[in-house]
């Protein structure tokens, strides 16, 4: 399968953003292998997860071919549907805590926790360029659900979620609110 070997790569990238650089550096490009050595080291283990977020973008891409933007967008005709009640985000917060939703033990928290690992861009109404989907997927511009899907195929290497899951419903409605409040940083 193409995008089996193309998610690998995307693991690489994201364990990179989560300051693994060390131990998966050596699957990159010897360019952005140094990029990724030098920000981690940098840094150090205190913030590591956020230069390795400077990183991923830069060198993610780099390290394989663009992925197949079909697995992450929105269906044709696709209408989304996604309520905002407390109920939609107490329920959200525990699908981004959720570790068991990935194949690699990871959960959206652990690259958000606290609003991080966000960029600026985080703050601005979707859809918007998110850099991850520009040079993974080679889009300018993404909805707030494509992202969770891209984060789900990418970083947390597992299946996207069913267009009508209830999951990706409840974690849009809790990213709304994160991003609410990361608007007001």
């Amino acid at each position: 399968m193409k995008n089996l070997s193309l998610l690998a790569k995307m693991a690489v990238s994201s364990a990179l953003a989560a300051g693994l650089a060390p131990a998966l550096a050596a699957g990159c490009a010897p360019k952005c292998r140094a990029k990724c050595a030098a920000y981690s080291s940098k840094c150090g283990a205190k913030c590591s997860a956020k230069c390795g977020a400077k990183c991923s973008p830069k060198c993610g891409a780099k390290c394989g071919a663009k992925a197949n933007a079909k697995l992450i967008q929105r269906p044709a005709g696709y209408k989304p549907n996604y309520p905002i009640t407390p109920a939609t985000v107490a329920a959200g917060e525990l699908v981004f805590k959720n570790t068991k939703l990935s194949s690699n033990g990871m959960a959206c928290a652990t690259c958000h926790t606290g609003g991080g690992s966000y960029q600026k861009s985080f703050a601005m109404p979707f859809p918007h360029k998110v850099e991850m989907a520009a040079g993974t997927y080679g889009l300018n511009s993404i909805h707030l659900d494509e992202a969770i899907q891209m984060c789900m195929a990418g970083p947390m290497a597992a299946k996207p979620f069913d267009w009508k899951s209830p999951d990706l419903a409840n974690l849009v409605a809790f990213m709304t609110e994160e991003q609410k409040k990361f608007a007001k940083r």
